[in-house]
């Protein structure tokens, strides 16, 4: 496949290069080339670009795509009590619907321009064939609370064989509030063993981090550190409620952290996530939009925008966050949280991951391409997704 003229080539790799006017060649799942007037061999399957920004796909770093039903559901909660409100609904969810809801997440997403994604919920294995039949790049998990569900979680993850695939397993604990140490410990024996990333919700609400501390004597990342969960294999969902303490262990022991500001923000969460303290501290920082049940969509373009507007106003500060920091924590970094070393930038040798803008009305002009990406584009400026070289969108129509 040949995508050719791009208008505008963004391509996040070491040096955030933008290029116009060139070629992007793709053999099998994997970018071979990158230049200007690639011949196209006979047969090739053509792309014309000349009036797109073409783009590394988009990385979402956190989501509950079986509870896509339950969109709308319940808006006006606190996290606590939309919980209880939520997990009756979630009960009543039959292997088939969740199977039926995780297909249509992904199929928002590929609409939005996400091409990988970390999903986790229960029923992994219906989940996994809605992966297979929309061809997304995918980090799967079940939640792990106690024994049985840990058995359950390494149960299926046996069947998956990490590396061979679009989809790779992930070992995911629920949150320290829920899980007992013996449960946690499990958890990273059972990710070291099979060098598999590890991922726990922390400090989401100002109760869950006086409760932990209350019972464990610690702060949240403090007692994930004494016993070993922190690693270059972990990725800690939500940390709002952490300190600067609390960062440098993250960013000592090579941690991930996946920030999901819609979410957040809709569930009251209180407080604002130290993002420009992790990044100062060189951790490495991802976007997620949590489910549609507390965001209540999948477009990662309103997940920047929304970032940058946060961390900008809470700082008092308009240059406390960059848009190409922001584009990073979307595309490369994102990558980075899930272990794809290979996704998040267009370089040769990397996956296939492309997605293409329409340069529409509110795309215009084009001062400043990353700007506009972050700050004035949609999910439904999207019209092209290539996932693992395979056309999963074209013009804005899924096959």
């Amino acid at each position: 496949m040949l995508l050719k003229n791009c208008r505008y080539l963004v391509t996040q790799d070491a040096r955030r290069r933008v290029l116009q006017g060139h070629d992007v060649r793709i053999d099998g799942d994997k970018i071979m080339g990158i230049g200007k007037g690639l011949k196209s061999t006979r047969g090739e399957e053509k792309l014309d670009c000349s009036r797109k920004i073409v783009m590394p796909g988009l990385v979402n770093t956190h989501t509950h795509l079986g509870m896509h039903s339950l969109r709308g559901k319940c808006d006006d909660r606190e996290l606590l009590d939309w919980l209880a409100e939520i997990w009756p609904l979630e009960r009543k969810l039959t292997p088939r619907q969740v199977k039926q809801n995780t297909l249509d997440g992904l199929r928002e997403a590929i609409r939005f321009g996400t091409t990988a994604i970390y999903d986790s919920y229960r029923f992994p294995e219906h989940r996994l064939e809605a992966f297979a039949q929309t061809g997304v790049r995918g980090l799967l998990s079940s939640t792990v609370k106690d024994g049985e569900t840990f058995k359950e979680s390494a149960a299926f993850l046996g069947s998956i064989k990490n590396g061979k695939g679009l989809v790779n397993g992930a070992i995911a604990a629920n949150a320290v509030y829920s899980c007992d140490e013996e449960t946690l410990r499990r958890v990273i024996d059972y990710s070291d063993a099979n060098m598999m990333l590890r991922r726990i919700h922390v400090g989401e609400t100002r109760k869950d981090r006086f409760d932990t501390l209350q019972r464990h004597g610690k702060l949240a990342v403090e007692y994930l550190d004494s016993i070993g969960f922190l690693s270059q294999n972990c990725l800690l969902v939500h940390c709002i409620w952490i300190t600067k303490g609390e960062i440098r262990k993250i960013s000592q022991s090579g941690t991930k952290v996946s920030h999901n500001p819609v979410s957040n923000m809709k569930l009251a969460s209180g407080g604002v996530m130290p993002l420009t303290e992790m990044l100062a501290e060189g951790a490495i920082v991802g976007l997620g939009t949590d489910s549609v049940a507390s965001n209540n969509n999948l477009d990662m373009f309103e997940e920047m925008k929304t970032a940058a507007l946060l961390h900008r106003h809470h700082k008092w500060d308009a240059g406390a966050l960059s848009c190409q920091q922001v584009l990073d924590m979307a595309t490369v970094n994102g990558a980075k949280c899930l272990g794809l070393e290979k996704a998040g930038s267009i370089e040769e040798g990397n996956y296939a991951d492309i997605i293409t803008l329409s340069i529409g009305e509110n795309l215009r002009p084009m001062n400043d391409v990353v700007s506009n990406i972050v700050f004035a584009a949609q999910g439904m400026n999207v019209e092209d997704s290539i996932i693992g070289g395979n056309i999963v969108m074209r013009n804005g129509k899924l096959r």
